[in-house]
């Protein structure tokens, strides 16, 4: 028999995280995160293959001066007026600056609430530029 002790006890409890008012264990987070993200690679051989469409969420300027090519320019301030003309049966994958813009996450809540399949880039576009070219309209 195991008796826990107050320190391991501790220790146990952060690994749970709250989530809809439910605990769930360090694993379970990081297993569902995942499924929810998309790297620069994996992207690419998804874009290639036609099982997504991207979503730049930045502003038009900001598209217009850079984007990954294949990417549909919906900023976030207009995303619920666009939502009709996004397809619900491919997973849309939205992006924005880099890993602390908080517009891809807030665009894929957004689509997710309303019953789209989505995942988000993992650091936006500069970490696809990390890995692959850009496009701009210049």
């Amino acid at each position: 028999m195991t008796i826990m002790t107050t320190s391991t006890q501790k220790t146990a409890k952060t690994q749970d995280t709250m989530i809809a008012g439910s605990a769930i264990s360090a694993a379970e987070y990081f297993r569902t995160k995942l499924q929810f993200e998309t790297t620069p690679h994996d992207l690419k051989r998804d874009m290639e293959s036609g099982k997504v469409v991207l979503l730049d969420v930045r502003d038009e300027q900001a598209y217009k001066t850079e984007r990954i090519p294949g990417a549909k320019n919906v900023p976030l301030a207009h995303l619920e007026r666009h939502l009709a003309e996004l397809p619900k049966n491919k997973t849309l994958v939205t992006y924005c600056w880099n890993i602390t813009c908080a517009a891809s996450t807030k665009a894929a809540l957004i689509l997710a609430e309303k019953g789209y399949q989505v995942q988000e880039l993992v650091g936006g576009i500069g970490e696809w530029k990390t890995k692959f070219p850009t496009e701009n309209s210049k």
